[in-house]
């Protein structure tokens, strides 16, 4: 008999990488997974009215299209095409400070030691807003000699620099011009429930999937953000499958 069921729940998904078969990465807070099929088709048409006699399907093709919660270095990373870098990592420091006389000199003390070599511009900020630029003098560890008019004692500055981060869990992701997301062996695990009132397990298998590199990373005050992934099914070379669809029980 025909079982028949409904499909409502996301799947999990996982990449495995097609030359080694162990798993890059596994998305369990997708709320979308979406298996897209297209074809091509030629007509036949003739008669009078010049109607549709015969129909042809070909070109069958077929996108997984992903949308994820949340992101992670590992997904940002692959959609980079790139390692996740840990070491080396310069970033840039915004600090808002306070001139201190330090015996007889004008100081402004930063949270992190600028990065040497590199540029540091230090404002006025009354009230938050920058004004005039400050002079900067001699840079001793996180510390930075001010002089000037205006560089006067308890007056609020804005300082603006880089410097290298050092421990901690800092991650750096770059994007290259000549790097791009890879392909890979994806499976889905999901349920579909049967007209019976029960779930049964249901895997979707595709031998190769390639991650495109188009997607975008909105910053929004108003919405959370959602994250992305879309797959290009690729025809596995000798069998001309897509995917397999698999139930299991």
């Amino acid at each position: 008999m025909n079982k028949q069921y409904g499909l409502k729940e996301v799947a999990n998904v996982i990449f495995f990488n097609i030359e080694t078969n162990k798993p890059e990465i596994f998305f369990d807070t997708l709320k979308v997974s979406t298996i897209e099929n297209e074809s091509e088709s030629a007509e036949a048409r003739g008669g009078q009215g010049n109607n549709k006699l015969l129909s042809w399907d070909y070109g069958r093709t077929a996108t997984l299209t992903l949308q994820d919660a949340l992101l992670s270095d590992n997904s940002l990373a692959m959609l980079a095409g790139n390692e996740v870098q840990k070491e080396g990592i310069v970033a840039v420091g915004r600090d808002v400070a306070t001139i201190v006389d330090n015996a007889g000199t004008m100081t402004v003390e930063l949270k992190n030691a600028p990065k040497s070599g590199r540029p540091i511009a230090i404002y006025l900020a009354p009230n938050g807003v920058i004004t005039d630029e400050v002079t900067v003098g001699t840079v001793t560890d996180k510390s930075v000699e001010v002089s000037g008019a205006n560089a006067t004692e308890g007056a609020k500055v804005m300082a603006f620099y880089e410097y290298d981060v050092v421990g901690g869990n800092a991650t750096q992701v770059t994007f290259s011009g000549d790097k791009f997301p890879a392909t890979y062996r994806v499976v889905g695990q999901t349920y579909g429930r049967g007209r019976d009132g029960k779930d049964h397990e249901m895997q979707f298998i595709i031998p190769q999937a390639k991650l495109q590199s188009t997607f975008s990373l909105t910053m929004d005050v108003e919405n959370v953000s959602v994250f992305d992934f879309n797959l290009e099914v690729l025809v596995e070379q000798g069998t001309n499958k897509l995917y397999d669809i698999i139930r299991l029980g």
